[in-house]
């Protein structure tokens, strides 16, 4: 068999970078009837593998649970679309206070190409001045994508 024919799967299959996805961001998307998978995969260049803290699980859950009836509504969905997209969970340390210092620490400490989803104004600040790209949803529909401000840590 020639060896020019084969194929190797690892490599059409090779995710490009992964991008962790924040409440807000969920939300948002949820809200507007947004796909997540199809609104990142048309603003990013290349396959993109979807992940989420498990912080962020927990915080959808809660409000689930104890949300007034429109949050209560969209977190229900957010979890459903979580499920059914295979958005992968990443655990992060128990320390950890809130959702939005767990998803810090998931991008600090990855090794992978990482972008980071949210809507947090002053967390996309912070990560974009840290070398990571962030990607924020428009209101007409459509997200952005704000380049990383210096790649000093990388």
């Amino acid at each position: 068999m020639e060896t020019h024919r084969v194929r190797d799967p690892s490599v059409s299959r090779a995710y490009s970078r992964t991008v962790l996805l924040d409440t807000s961001f969920i939300l948002a998307l949820a809200r507007g009837h947004r796909q997540l998978v199809n609104e990142i995969r048309d603003a990013s260049i290349g396959r993109v593998r979807l992940a989420t803290s498990d912080g962020v699980v927990l915080e959808l859950e809660r409000l689930a649970r104890n949300g007034k009836f429109p949050s209560k509504a969209l977190a229900k969905l957010a979890l459903t679309r979580l499920k059914d997209q295979g958005v992968e969970i990443r655990e992060t340390f128990p320390a950890v206070p809130n959702a939005d210092t767990g998803m810090l620490v998931s991008a600090l400490g990855d090794r992978d190409r990482l972008d980071v989803a949210t809507v947090d104004y002053s967390l996309g600040e912070t990560l974009s001045k840290l070398g990571i790209n962030v990607i924020s949803p428009r209101k007409k529909g459509g997200l952005t994508v704000k380049p990383a401000a210096s790649s000093s840590l990388k």
